[in-house]
């Protein structure tokens, strides 16, 4: 099968192409706020490189989230607009907790702990463990201040938030991504935010309920 995968969720936008099984190309860039103006540009000169026609695709994997909405939104629509351009295109959601785990967690490590970024002194936290399609929650994923998410933290701590030291390279979160739809470790195809948005929290500030 030919897949491409997708992780957008912070500001390194990366991507990877998956044949048989096997990561053979992906690619990284850091593009803050800007994933929807970098994602076409990347995909395409991807698959030049790899001489794939889009039409060739059988698969696209994506981050879901928890991250940057405009990430969220901009690589779940490109998936989706490629489904309806190229007929049988399975769409395959991944948790992005699980694929910062799949990415970079010592292979002697059975638990850890994901934290990623949250803005205003806030994380996204998972609690995870090994599974055998990949990795599975101990504790649901949650928006929490830090305290809080730092409590009862196990050994490991992987993520962009101290204890754990950021990795900058985007494009093995994309292949940790594909390699975890691979082994069926997926989420719905929408995006998972754990954050009202601005827009949401201004509305409720303008429309004060009676």
């Amino acid at each position: 099968m030919r897949l491409l995968a997708l992780e957008a969720g912070g500001p390194l936008l990366g991507a990877a192409l998956f044949e048989r099984g096997a990561c053979v190309a992906a690619a990284a860039e850091r593009a803050p706020q800007r994933q929807t103006e970098r994602l076409a540009p990347m995909v395409r000169k991807l698959l030049e490189e790899a001489g794939w026609p889009a039409a060739q695709l059988q698969a696209v994997a994506c981050g879901v989230g928890p991250g940057s909405f405009t990430g969220l939104r901009s690589s779940l629509a490109f998936g989706t607009g490629l489904s309806l351009a190229v007929p049988g295109l399975r769409l395959l959601g991944v948790p992005t907790l699980h694929a910062w785990a799949e990415a970079y967690a010592p292979a002697e490590a059975q638990e850890l702990l994901v934290l990623l970024d949250g803005r205003r002194g806030q994380a996204y936290r998972a609690r995870l463990r090994r599974a055998r399609l990949g990795w599975e929650d101990a504790l649901e994923p949650a928006l929490l201040d830090m305290d809080a998410a730092l409590a009862q933290a196990p050994a490991c701590v992987v993520g962009d938030l101290p204890p754990a030291v950021a990795p900058a390279d985007g494009d093995e979160r994309a292949r940790a991504v594909g390699r975890l739809a691979l082994a069926g470790d997926l989420a719905p195809w929408e995006p998972l935010y754990l954050r009202r948005s601005e827009a949401e929290i201004l509305w409720d500030k303008l429309h004060p309920k009676p």
